[in-house]
């Protein structure tokens, strides 16, 4: 665990992720991002309040729930990870969806009960948003998670490549550790535990669904959103709603 601690901080010093220190107040979506070690930024009020008046004058554009009305814009905030949405390069760790898991340390009295209570959760959300039916509920239930990590799923630096590889093939076992200051609790958690459901969102209704998901989920559960293109905005995902990357 140690070896492994010390390789992620490298990785993130190699990465650039953006999980130096900060100015200003950080955004709630902000916060947990940095906790996922997700490369991500805020934009500034003013400019996503433009946003917003710009798309209301035109009545353009498409929303996935009432929290991101108008927020479609953001997609042109600049934002060099926003860019990576188009295609047109490699799959990065802020182009994937990312299911992030702090089990509290009283719903797991090991690190592989907490992997198992964590892969739990996200099979039963799943299983009643995507489920028509009981046998298909059933399957989904029955399914075993592939792979968990203690890092972001993508394209990062080497060292993060190498980390990623070796619980690609090993799993990772989570620590406990204090909890992150959003979850606004002095209980001890296992994580960050990474569930392996990535890929991206390629039509509106993907981001809908996840965002189902989301509301099925433990609160000590959530979802990291790359948004989609001319839809909606990158985004984390908790108990149903959706935090912004703009700064408070």
């Amino acid at each position: 665990m140690v070896r492994t601690t010390f390789l992620i901080c490298i990785a993130l010093l190699m990465s650039g992720c953006g999980l130096l220190p900060r100015t200003g107040t950080p955004s709630e979506a902000l916060l947990i991002a940095d906790a996922m070690s997700i490369p991500a930024t805020d934009i500034p009020k003013e400019k996503y309040r433009e946003m917003l008046a710009r798309r209301s004058s035109t009545g353009d554009g498409r929303n996935t729930d009432n929290n991101v009305a108008g927020a479609a814009q953001l997609i042109a905030s600049g934002d060099p990870a926003m860019f990576l949405l188009s295609g047109l390069t490699a799959r990065s760790i802020s182009a994937n969806i990312q299911y992030v898991a702090w089990v509290p340390e009283e719903l797991a009295v090991t690190a592989d009960e907490a992997v198992k209570v964590s892969s739990k959760a996200f099979l039963e959300a799943s299983a009643t948003v995507y489920a028509k039916n009981e046998d298909e509920r059933q399957k989904i239930l029955g399914k075993k998670i592939r792979h968990i990590l203690g890092q972001p799923y993508g394209e990062g630096s080497p060292v993060h490549a190498y980390i990623q590889i070796y619980d690609l093939i090993a799993d990772h076992t989570p620590s406990l550790v204090d909890a992150p200051a959003f979850m606004k609790t002095k209980h001890k958690v296992y994580g960050p535990i990474f569930i392996d459901a990535w890929g991206g969102h390629a039509k509106a209704e993907d981001v809908h669904m996840t965002l189902k998901v989301s509301e099925q989920l433990p609160p000590w559960f959530y979802i990291y959103s790359p948004g989609l293109a001319g839809v909606a905005p990158r985004s984390i995902m908790h108990l149903g709603k959706q935090h912004l990357f703009v700064e408070p």
